[in-house]
């Protein structure tokens, strides 16, 4: 295939631009406020990239619409059309469809194709005749904004290989979740004193390498000037919303957070080791918030004098339905702010989603006693890593004078890609198996430059992907 130069993975999953809810649900920073479904749901409507309604399509939720409303959507690239499920008056459920704004152009010269599985797109949504209608009581004081997806990393860096495609992506898979809240209307910022807030959860999915340990995310220009109070949290989250709470901080003002649990276990568990996590916000950090989840190496049921089976990875030890290891973290903004301080804040809450590359997400391996710190190609390592990145630079001629976390090759070691993208076997038939061998497509869309193959993800073979997510 064509050799791949000065590209950037900016995969994104399904993000919400701009939605409503009852003010009785931000109840100004209580805990477990802010975020919740409005009471009054019977007149919002919800917005979706395919007629199937599935959670895993859902683009936004509980919005009001009054006569139209314009939203902009991060959409899947090969969505040209969305569905609007919304309440009859007859009392069932119904869709509709629209037609989304035109595509962005692509630029023909390789070096400005970001290879993007996600575009930009608008759409205009007007109730029909037979919808349920708002009311007075049905209120948009708030907007909320949400970006949701999938990150896959390898764990190698910076270990050059000649093919960086070659890897499978399955060292460390884990989904995430952010929703900013924001108030939007007047007499509300009063009362409320024009309070973000950000909602965000990490789901360890699986882990198929011997060195990792962390996984994080910096928050980039999100620091504590801007927060105010954290709730930390370590979960269980199970199939049906279910959740199991392991430990909590609740609504500390300290700079950092940690919730520590050394000894935890599944409940079906009735042997094997000991598994522990520790959630870390530190929020006074120079180039923003940043949030590690540690306890990866002690994820997987491994047993002396048997072979290795890698985190929800191996054939034949999947563990269906298991529970997934979730850290929840709410950060409260700062309130009675206003001129330039409120729009400041305000704008660095709202760029968590709108500006992706706010999200820096990265994961840390151990070996050769010495931790490495991995991020996806073109995002910077952390102010406590940066020393040694560069050290590590510097001694490994193929990463000098390439992107940051790439080398000449324009390799990366992580990737984001849309919700519900499924991650791949370690092995299989006792070969190992690599991406491009579970998403053919995948390689051709990158030899178009995004111009063909836009829904790559959508046709794997479904004999090399793990199908429990």
């Amino acid at each position: 295939m064509t050799k791949i130069k000065g590209w950037m993975f900016a995969l994104m999953g399904a993000m919400l631009m701009a939605t409503s809810c009852s003010d009785t649900e931000f109840k100004n920073g209580n805990e477990d406020a802010g975020t919740a479904a409005p009471k009054n749901s019977s007149a919002l409507v919800s917005v979706y990239s395919d007629k199937s309604g599935s959670e895993a399509s859902l683009l936004v939720g509980d919005v009001l619409v009054e006569n139209t409303r314009t939203l902009k959507l991060n959409v899947p690239a090969a969505c040209e059309t969305v569905y609007m499920k919304y309440n009859t008056v007859s009392g069932t459920t119904a869709m509709k469809e629209f037609a989304l704004s035109s595509p962005l152009t692509r630029s023909a010269d390789e070096s400005d194709f970001l290879y993007e599985t996600n575009r930009i797109a608008s759409v205009t949504l007007a109730l029909p005749e037979d919808a349920v209608q708002p009311t007075s009581e049905t209120d948009a004081g708030y907007l909320f904004y949400h970006n949701t997806g999938v990150v896959m990393f390898e764990d190698g860096w910076p270990t050059d290989r000649e093919i960086w495609y070659d890897e499978d992506f399955n060292d460390v898979v884990f989904e995430y979740d952010l929703k900013v809240t924001e108030c939007q209307d007047e007499e509300r910022m009063a009362i409320q004193g024009s309070k973000e807030e950000l909602l965000l959860t990490l789901d360890v999915r699986a882990v198929g390498g011997m060195y990792p340990t962390t996984l994080g995310v910096v928050l980039s220009d999100l620091d504590s000037k801007y927060v105010d109070r954290i709730t930390a949290k370590l979960l269980l989250k199970g199939g049906q919303g279910t959740m199991r709470e392991l430990k909590k901080e609740e609504l500390s003002a300290a700079d950092k957070v940690i919730v520590d649990v050394p000894n935890w276990c599944w409940n079906n568990d009735t042997e094997g080791p000991n598994r522990f996590a520790k959630l870390t916000v530190d929020k006074a950090q120079p180039k923003g918030t940043v949030i590690t989840l540690n306890g990866l190496s002690s994820l997987d049921n491994d047993k002396d004098g048997e072979p290795k089976n890698y985190f929800q990875v191996t054939p034949g030890h999947i563990r269906e339905g298991l529970p997934m290891l979730r850290a929840e973290i709410r950060l409260i903004g700062k309130e009675g702010l206003t001129g330039d301080e409120r729009k400041a804040q305000l704008e660095a809450f709202e760029k968590l989603i709108l500006d992706t590359k706010r999200q820096n997400f990265f994961i840390v391996a151990s070996h050769d006693n010495n931790d490495f710190e991995i991020h996806m190609r073109g995002y910077e390592p952390t102010s406590a890593y940066e020393g040694t990145y560069n050290d590590l630079v510097q001694k490994t001629p193929s990463l000098q004078g390439a992107d940051l976390y790439s080398n000449e090759r324009g390799a990366t070691w992580g990737i984001k890609v849309p919700v519900g993208t499924c991650h791949i076997y370690e092995v299989k038939e006792g070969k190992s198996l690599k991406f491009q061998e579970a998403y053919p497509d995948f390689y051709k869309w990158l030899d178009s430059k995004g111009a063909a193959y836009k829904d790559w993800y959508l046709h794997p073979d479904d004999e090399k992907i793990v199908k429990a997510w």
